[in-house]
Protein backbone atom coordinates (compact mmCIF):
# COMPACT_ATOMS: atom_id res chain seq x y z
CA UNK A 1 0.00 0.00 0.00
CA UNK A 2 1.51 3.49 -1.11
CA UNK A 3 2.02 6.25 0.84
CA UNK A 4 -1.15 9.55 0.03
CA UNK A 5 0.74 11.85 -1.89
CA UNK A 6 0.12 14.49 0.64
CA UNK A 7 2.27 12.54 3.50
CA UNK A 8 4.68 11.23 0.66
CA UNK A 9 4.94 15.58 0.70
CA UNK A 10 5.36 16.26 4.13
CA UNK A 11 7.72 13.41 4.72
CA UNK A 12 10.09 15.24 1.43
CA UNK A 13 9.94 18.09 3.59
CA UNK A 14 10.77 16.36 6.97
CA UNK A 15 13.54 14.69 5.35
CA UNK A 16 14.45 17.72 3.31
CA UNK A 17 14.61 19.97 6.68
CA UNK A 18 16.50 17.35 8.92
CA UNK A 19 19.39 16.93 5.77
CA UNK A 20 19.60 20.64 6.10
CA UNK A 21 19.94 20.78 9.84
CA UNK A 22 22.43 17.85 9.73
CA UNK A 23 24.63 19.81 6.99
CA UNK A 24 23.97 23.24 8.76
CA UNK A 25 25.64 21.62 12.02
CA UNK A 26 28.40 20.01 10.46
CA UNK A 27 29.38 23.24 8.46
CA UNK A 28 29.12 24.81 12.02
CA UNK A 29 31.06 22.88 14.22
CA UNK A 30 33.71 22.59 11.23
CA UNK A 31 33.75 26.45 11.16
CA UNK A 32 33.79 27.45 15.00
CA UNK A 33 36.33 24.29 15.80
CA UNK A 34 38.89 26.69 12.82
CA UNK A 35 38.84 29.20 16.39
CA UNK A 36 39.34 26.35 19.04
CA UNK A 37 35.27 26.13 19.89
CA UNK A 38 32.72 23.60 19.71
CA UNK A 39 29.39 24.64 18.47
CA UNK A 40 28.02 25.14 21.96
CA UNK A 41 30.72 26.69 23.48
CA UNK A 42 30.11 29.55 20.71
CA UNK A 43 26.33 29.48 21.24
CA UNK A 44 26.84 29.61 25.15
CA UNK A 45 29.31 33.35 24.40
CA UNK A 46 26.62 34.35 21.75
CA UNK A 47 24.31 33.96 24.78
CA UNK A 48 26.27 35.48 27.86
CA UNK A 49 27.52 39.38 28.43
CA UNK A 50 30.05 40.69 30.84
CA UNK A 51 27.59 42.17 32.94
CA UNK A 52 24.16 40.97 33.09
CA UNK A 53 25.51 37.04 33.64
CA UNK A 54 23.09 33.76 33.24
CA UNK A 55 23.18 31.11 35.95
CA UNK A 56 24.40 27.55 35.16
CA UNK A 57 20.12 26.35 34.91
CA UNK A 58 19.49 29.55 32.19
CA UNK A 59 22.54 28.95 30.42
CA UNK A 60 20.98 24.94 30.23
CA UNK A 61 17.84 26.03 28.93
CA UNK A 62 18.88 28.11 26.27
CA UNK A 63 21.62 25.61 25.25
CA UNK A 64 18.87 23.07 25.17
CA UNK A 65 21.44 20.78 27.10
CA UNK A 66 21.21 19.89 30.81
CA UNK A 67 23.51 21.11 33.40
CA UNK A 68 26.13 18.62 33.53
CA UNK A 69 26.64 19.50 29.66
CA UNK A 70 26.93 23.07 31.01
CA UNK A 71 29.27 22.52 33.62
CA UNK A 72 31.73 21.32 30.93
CA UNK A 73 31.36 23.76 28.76
CA UNK A 74 31.56 26.65 31.01
CA UNK A 75 34.58 25.00 32.64
CA UNK A 76 36.51 24.87 29.11
CA UNK A 77 35.33 28.92 28.76
CA UNK A 78 36.70 29.53 31.81
CA UNK A 79 39.79 27.85 31.77
CA UNK A 80 40.57 29.49 28.05
CA UNK A 81 39.92 33.27 29.89
CA UNK A 82 36.42 33.61 28.19
CA UNK A 83 34.09 33.11 31.17
CA UNK A 84 33.84 33.62 34.94
CA UNK A 85 31.60 32.33 37.51
CA UNK A 86 30.73 34.36 40.37
CA UNK A 87 27.83 34.28 42.59
CA UNK A 88 24.44 35.90 42.28
CA UNK A 89 24.66 39.48 44.25
CA UNK A 90 21.07 38.88 44.87
CA UNK A 91 20.88 35.20 45.96
CA UNK A 92 24.64 33.39 46.56
CA UNK A 93 23.22 30.12 46.13
CA UNK A 94 23.43 30.74 42.34
CA UNK A 95 26.58 31.03 40.56
CA UNK A 96 26.51 34.21 37.44
CA UNK A 97 28.61 33.21 34.28
CA UNK A 98 29.48 36.00 32.57
CA UNK A 99 31.65 36.88 29.80
CA UNK A 100 35.57 38.34 30.60
CA UNK A 101 36.34 41.06 27.94
CA UNK A 102 38.26 38.78 25.96
CA UNK A 103 35.48 35.99 25.81
CA UNK A 104 33.36 39.59 24.36
CA UNK A 105 36.12 40.14 21.93
CA UNK A 106 36.20 36.45 21.07
CA UNK A 107 32.69 36.28 21.03
CA UNK A 108 32.41 39.39 18.50
CA UNK A 109 34.99 38.50 16.08
CA UNK A 110 33.26 34.98 15.41
CA UNK A 111 30.10 36.25 15.39
CA UNK A 112 30.66 38.74 12.56
CA UNK A 113 33.00 36.15 10.69
CA UNK A 114 30.21 33.28 10.88
CA UNK A 115 27.30 35.69 9.68
CA UNK A 116 29.74 35.95 6.77
CA UNK A 117 29.34 32.20 6.54
CA UNK A 118 26.03 32.19 7.13
CA UNK A 119 25.60 34.96 3.88
CA UNK A 120 27.54 32.62 1.71
CA UNK A 121 25.66 29.22 2.71
CA UNK A 122 22.27 30.81 2.29
CA UNK A 123 23.06 32.89 -0.61
CA UNK A 124 22.22 30.25 -2.92
CA UNK A 125 18.83 31.06 -2.81
CA UNK A 126 17.56 34.74 -4.26
CA UNK A 127 17.39 36.97 -1.31
CA UNK A 128 14.13 38.34 -3.16
CA UNK A 129 12.89 35.17 -1.88
CA UNK A 130 13.62 35.15 1.62
CA UNK A 131 11.11 36.39 2.92
CA UNK A 132 8.77 33.52 1.57
CA UNK A 133 11.04 31.16 2.83
CA UNK A 134 10.37 32.65 6.47
CA UNK A 135 6.46 32.97 5.89
CA UNK A 136 6.92 29.33 5.14
CA UNK A 137 8.77 27.60 7.59
CA UNK A 138 7.97 30.35 10.43
CA UNK A 139 4.50 28.22 10.97
CA UNK A 140 6.64 25.13 11.14
CA UNK A 141 8.94 26.93 14.28
CA UNK A 142 5.77 27.38 16.34
CA UNK A 143 4.32 24.16 15.77
CA UNK A 144 8.06 22.38 17.01
CA UNK A 145 7.99 25.18 19.66
CA UNK A 146 4.31 24.44 20.57
CA UNK A 147 4.76 20.51 20.28
CA UNK A 148 7.59 20.60 22.61
CA UNK A 149 6.22 23.22 25.12
CA UNK A 150 8.57 25.92 25.35
CA UNK A 151 9.61 28.24 22.82
CA UNK A 152 12.98 28.15 21.92
CA UNK A 153 15.62 31.63 22.40
CA UNK A 154 17.83 32.21 20.25
CA UNK A 155 18.73 33.50 16.66
CA UNK A 156 15.34 33.93 14.79
CA UNK A 157 14.09 36.23 11.40
CA UNK A 158 13.27 39.20 14.40
CA UNK A 159 15.79 38.89 16.61
CA UNK A 160 18.63 38.24 14.29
Amino acid sequence: MGVPQASANTLDVYHLLTKLFVLLDDADRRFFLSYGLSARQFWALRYLDEHRGLSMVDLSRALLTDKSNITAIVDRLELAGFARRSPDQTDRRVILITLTPAGRALRDEVNYHHELRIQELVGAVDASRFGELVELLNPINRNLETVLGHPVDGPSPSNG
